[in-house]
């Protein structure tokens, strides 16, 4: 059975900030989230401010775990502190940049840069260990197929030393992901999917991926602010080759969304904030909304047979989960035929 354990101790800059510092081992998840409240609950009743959670002993999180992090995470910053997340591993870190939330937490390498952080200075991102690019021959062909253009280059290093010692921490320059790069060869950034090249003479090139950014968007639950949407969803559609009219309903149903979320889980509270993330992904647009407001419950036909999101699921594929901390977390789905 999965379990959660908490190491606590004080830990205090050279500046002479004191941090507590919590050194986690086992999983966050649906089996684990009341063991990990119940920790962090406590901690914010002894009116702790800055939290460095150490990561490096987390073996495996999901997207119950990562919604548990960001509600403690929002409620530290509404106390005026804050939470960094230090040593995450590789797996983590990947989930993390998979569901979208690394933009949501603020990761450092160790304590000693949260300590930093926590004080309010700028600091590097934790890198991410990324492994070579297997690239497979193609299969040999009697007539060979002219040759596809290569993807454009979007930015190329200045040339390393070929003394470079290898692993080399770089800055993606499309998504600003810190990679670290453990030899020469290939190497897929896990966030947006450029491809960065280090070469045996120490020179370094990123190729762009043609796959989009994701966008991301916290709102206060004010009414009528969703409808702020429609234009953000809308002008993601088009660029995908949505045509005018289904860009219009795919913006108009999420919008629709985001006003249930925000009037019957968050109370049309603006202290209550919700989160949108949009993943153009192909042909794919996916949009998750999270919250962590009143639970919403659905008929036994789930959210398709709600009234609430009649005009939503018209639209768009919707899924709902509930977070065991509470709140939900609906995930919208649109095709492009």
């Amino acid at each position: 059975m999965a379990a959660i354990e908490f190491r606590l101790k004080n830990i205090r800059s050279g500046e002479g900030l004191t941090a507590t510092l919590a050194e986690m081992t086992g999983s966050i998840d649906a089996t684990t989230v009341e063991s990990f409240s119940s920790v962090m609950d406590k901690l914010l009743e002894k009116e702790v401010k800055r939290l460095v959670l150490d990561c490096a002993g987390i073996k495996y999180i999901n997207s119950t775990g990562l919604g548990i992090l960001l509600k403690y995470v929002d409620s530290f910053s509404e106390r005026g502190g804050g939470i960094v997340f230090s040593r995450v591993p590789q797996k983590v870190m990947l989930v993390m940049e998979m569901l979208g939330f690394n933009a949501l937490f603020n990761i450092v390498a160790d304590e000693a840069v949260a300590l930093k952080s926590l004080a309010g200075a700028e600091v590097p991102p934790a890198s991410v260990q990324v492994a070579p690019e297997v690239i497979q021959p193609p299969a040999h062909r009697a007539v060979a197929a002219p040759a596809a253009p290569p993807p454009p280059v979007i930015t190329a290093a200045p040339a390393l030393k070929a003394q470079a010692v290898f692993p080399l921490t770089v800055s993606c320059p499309r998504c600003r992901l810190g990679l670290k790069l453990p030899s020469t060869g290939r190497f897929k950034c896990p966030r947006c999917s450029s491809v960065a090249v280090a070469e045996e003479g120490g020179e370094l090139k990123f190729f762009a991926s043609r796959r989009a950014k994701p966008v991301e968007i916290s709102l206060p639950a004010t009414p009528g602010l969703a409808e702020a949407m429609q234009g953000l969803i809308g002008g993601v559609a088009r660029q995908m080759g949505f045509p005018e009219d289904g860009a219009g309903e795919v913006a108009q149903a999420v919008s629709s969304a985001c006003q249930v979320v925000a009037e019957h889980a968050c109370s049309n509270d603006p202290n209550s904030v919700y989160h949108v993330i949009i993943v153009p992904n192909g042909k794919q647009l996916t949009v998750k909304i999270s919250d962590y407001g009143t639970p919403l419950e659905f008929p036994a036909g789930g959210p398709a047979a709600d009234a609430r999101l009649r005009g939503v699921t018209k639209v768009l594929e919707v899924e709902h989960a509930l977070n065991p901390a509470g709140g939900n977390l609906f995930t919208l789905v649109s095709k492009l035929e």
